[in-house]
């Protein structure tokens, strides 16, 4: 997205093409490739921006 403006692309747009689910899959296959230290600090990180960033 562009902030105040337009943006042209060849790329076709995706809306519509992965459910929620879809993505939520692909993004978890994803973070299990990732080593373990990563994913435990990417968990860390969820936790501390759901409570607020405390």
């Amino acid at each position: 997205a562009v902030v105040g403006g337009s943006y042209e692309s060849d790329m076709p747009g995706f809306d519509g093409v992965l459910t929620d689910t879809e993505i939520i899959a692909v993004l978890s296959y994803i973070k299990s490739t990732w080593p373990a230290s990563i994913r435990a600090r990417h968990d860390d990180l969820n936790q501390r921006a759901q409570a607020g960033g405390k």
